[in-house]
């Protein structure tokens, strides 16, 4: 039966049809990748200059020894030099593109992909992301730090590599100013975070939880936007994703390339954009 569901973390009411249905055909199949791509080492293809990276002791940068690195965005969606612009009328605002964009290539070998990196590089890889996430946080002005994956040329996909894009700007997100927002009003009526409530309560329901374990729990929201939406959350109360703690980041490996590879099982290899916020602990799929 079809109906409305109110997203707990913000003002929209959900519309769901449990009874449609739908065929991993609905979604396309992401083929495997090349042997090499533009993101390879020792490429010839024009990319971004390289800004840090995971190398051997003793290694320089722009070598081809990298583990994982992070390089400027090709495309530069934004300018880490803002320019003067008009400011337009009352109702039509307008600024410089201000901010910091970057690709961070998680792997040297194009054909691997998330859910088949060795446990130990996947948590190298959320730790990079970790640490460029807080510096890009750091920077003067910035207001929202956005990390995304995006699997496959239909999800958006620029390169047949593994790689994510991080975005830092100086305006707010409105979904996650939102759910702040209604967060904050929920710990001054019950005196607790929203979200480790709503954990709470699904761990118990048990009926949309799709695996977990001692650090994370991976679940689909009660009011679901997307297909197969999956977000995972921390046990513990965190913040921003920056703040987790190194020793759980293992954890969350496991867990993450667990999801993966239950999608792909499910879903053949169907293109997905999942992402992480500096202003949030969840990971969305």
């Amino acid at each position: 039966m079809p109906l409305f569901r109110k997203d707990p973390f913000g003002r929209a009411w959900v519309l769901l049809s449990p009874e449609r249905g739908l065929e991993p055909s609905a979604f396309g199949s992401v083929p495997p990748a090349p042997e090499r791509s533009p993101l390879s080492p020792e490429s010839k293809d024009r990319v971004g200059p390289e800004i840090a990276a995971v190398r051997p002791a003793g290694s320089h940068s722009g070598a081809a020894d990298w583990r994982i690195r992070a390089l400027a965005h090709p495309a530069q969606l934004v300018s880490s030099r803002p320019t003067e612009v008009g400011a337009g009328a009352e109702l039509f605002k307008q600024a410089a593109a201000y901010g910091h964009h970057e690709i961070i290539v998680e792997h040297p070998d194009a054909r691997q992909r998330l859910e088949t990196m060795p446990i130990e590089h996947l948590t190298e890889v959320l730790r990079f992301y970790r640490e460029r996430i807080a510096l890009a946080a750091a920077r003067p002005g910035i207001a929202h730090v956005q990390l995304t994956r995006n699997v496959g040329r239909a999800a958006g996909a620029v390169y047949d590599h593994p790689y994510a894009q991080l975005l830092a700007v100086p305006v707010t997100n409105r979904w996650v100013e939102e759910e702040v927002a209604v967060a904050a009003a929920h710990h001054a009526a019950h005196g607790r975070c929203l979200f480790c409530h709503v954990l709470e309560r699904e761990i118990d329901a048990r009926e949309r939880v799709v695996t977990q374990n001692d650090a994370y729990v991976a679940l689909a929201p009660f009011a679901s936007k997307t297909p197969f939406e999956t977000w995972i959350l921390p046990r513990h109360h965190g913040s921003s994703f920056s703040t987790v703690a190194s020793n759980t980041l293992p954890a969350l490996a496991e867990l993450l390339r667990a999801v993966v590879r239950a999608i792909n099982d499910a879903l053949d290899y169907p293109p997905y954009n999942p992402t992480t916020t500096g202003t949030s602990s969840c990971c969305r799929a």
